[in-house]
């Protein structure tokens, strides 16, 4: 349910998202404290934290029994450290572009957690006047929080709950707090751009510089042979390598006893020196969080990547998303489920029209919990006022419509994914009514089909591509490509390093 603006009231904090997963969970991880004087200590802590606004003043806060969507974001910037520290290697002058995007989706009810990375290089169109490029890129300027997640909505259809972000600072105080975090390497590696280097195989205990150097490592190379040999998977492999060292931090601070008060402050410490929340995220929703979470289990995270094929153009590293790979992984995080209506607050409603009529219908639509916002062209471009939606999107669109006064023209669109629906104000506009009608009650015919078979079309921004009808398979599909990375592997003992 994220809505409208996104000015930063943080002072231009910089971030690293990998670093921000392990600052989400350490904020829920201390509700398991035994102590009021150190809850007292992690609410003063965490009401200091700065926030950032990323929705409309209408905008109801999300139940916490409700499943709910963090971004989590990291930027190029490393201008928080020192300048003696090698970790600058002259980033300090580069702009802001989202190095590392995750969106990590939490179910109180089910009481399960998946995160699902997106490629920095993926090419998609940019949020506000729909450009194509580099999703990292839309973080860039004034209103980079806003434009990023408006770019998430209207390529992946994923509604934003809440917005975190964390510094390169504090992913090492993080670490420090920890006494590291046990990674286990079946060779001797090295990334000479991060400044990696692990000498031995086994289970390497990394310290906050090895850490952060692992994480950030996109040269990565293994020793084998005799000789170095690259694993040449760059971002891709990186992601994969990121994800397994959250869970490695999370099951670290597990065992090292977040229960205890001492513990768990020097967790929130470390990072609410570089946090920052969003203006929904207030200390009792976390904390309620916490609690129907305090025994998750990290192992049960669920962590998937969008599938991309490489997809140069201009001498620019490109990626394109496979859709027939990536629809089934986004439908947990869009809310979808087969066979069940969708609640207003499941979907996405672009409003496109005139001015002042876009805006009231906004705002009535966000009072009703829609995720709906004015976007798009500002004229009307038809007498008649339509709904179009995608493969996944006609019951979204049904039930907005049953908001309507007059009944909307309802149009397929096949590049549209998941509950988002595109309400466009024609002249013939009546209104949106208090109270709905019943689903039952608005005509047979009033969608058309949507088929039920993969259909390769052209997504707007992107090259040729495939958009399912249906999905095929459930995220989480062990059949599935495997994810990227060559680099030789040992599950068994990688499991038994702790």
């Amino acid at each position: 349910m994220a809505r409208g603006d996104s000015s930063s009231r943080s002072g231009g904090r910089r971030t690293l998202a990998q670093r921000v997963l392990l600052g989400v969970n350490v904020l829920l991880v201390v509700a398991c404290l035994g102590t009021a004087a150190a809850l007292a200590k992690v609410q003063s802590t965490l009401e200091s934290v700065p926030v950032v606004d990323i929705g409309s003043s209408q905008a109801p806060k999300a139940s916490v029994t409700e499943a709910r969507n963090f971004l989590i974001i990291g930027t190029d910037s490393a201008s928080r450290l020192d300048e003696s520290d090698p970790v600058t290697n002259g980033r300090a002058k580069l702009g802001r572009l989202a190095d590392v995007i995750m969106v990590l989706r939490v179910d109180p009810q089910t009481k399960t957690a998946r995160l699902i990375s997106i490629p920095r290089d993926t090419r998609v169109a940019l949020a506000p006047d729909g450009r194509t490029g580099r999703i990292n890129e839309a973080i860039a300027g004034t209103n980079g929080p806003r434009n990023l997640i408006q770019t998430l909505k209207r390529n992946f259809g994923i509604s934003i709950d809440n917005y975190v972000q964390i510094d390169f600072l504090a992913f090492k105080q993080l670490v420090e707090t920890l006494g590291g975090v046990p990674v286990y390497f079946t060779t001797p590696v090295r990334d000479a751009n991060t400044g990696l280097n692990v000498k031995e195989s086994g289970c390497i205990l990394l310290d906050r510089d090895q850490a952060l150097a692992y994480a950030r490592a996109r040269h990565f190379q293994f020793y084998e042979d005799g000789k170095w040999k690259s694993d040449g998977t760059g971002d891709l492999g990186r992601i994969t390598r990121q994800q397994d060292f959250i869970k490695r931090a999370l099951r670290r601070a597990s065992d090292k006893g977040i229960r205890n008060p001492g513990t768990a402050v020097g967790l929130v410490n470390a990072g609410a020196s570089a946090v920052v929340l969003d203006t929904q995220l207030d200390v009792g929703t976390l904390l309620d969080l916490v609690n129907q979470f305090h025994n998750f289990n990290p192992d049960s995270l669920v962590t998937d990547q969008v599938p991309t094929v490489a997809a140069p153009r201009g001498g620019v590293a490109y990626q394109d998303v496979d859709w027939e790979r990536t629809a089934p992984l986004l439908t947990p995080f869009q809310g979808v489920v087969l066979g069940q209506r969708p609640k207003p607050s499941d979907i996405i409603v672009d409003v496109r029209g005139k001015s002042p009529v876009d805006e009231v219908t906004t705002t009535f639509l966000d009072k009703k919990d829609f995720d709906a916002e004015a976007f798009g062209p500002k004229s009307v471009s038809s007498d008649t006022t339509t709904i179009t939606f995608g493969p996944d999107g006609r019951d979204a669109a049904l039930v907005l419509a049953t908001y309507m006064k007059n009944t909307p023209k309802l149009v397929l669109d096949k590049t549209i994914v998941g509950y988002r629906v595109v309400l466009n104000v024609g002249s013939d506009f009546a209104g949106t009514r208090e109270e709905p009608i019943a689903y039952e009650d608005l005509p047979p015919d009033l969608a058309p089909p949507v088929p039920t078979t993969t259909t390769t079309t052209t997504v707007p921004g992107t090259s040729s591509t495939t958009v399912p009808g249906t999905p095929t398979t459930e995220a989480g599909d062990t059949n599935r490509p495997a994810a990227p990375g060559v680099v030789p592997t040992d599950p068994e003992r990688a499991a038994a390093c702790r």
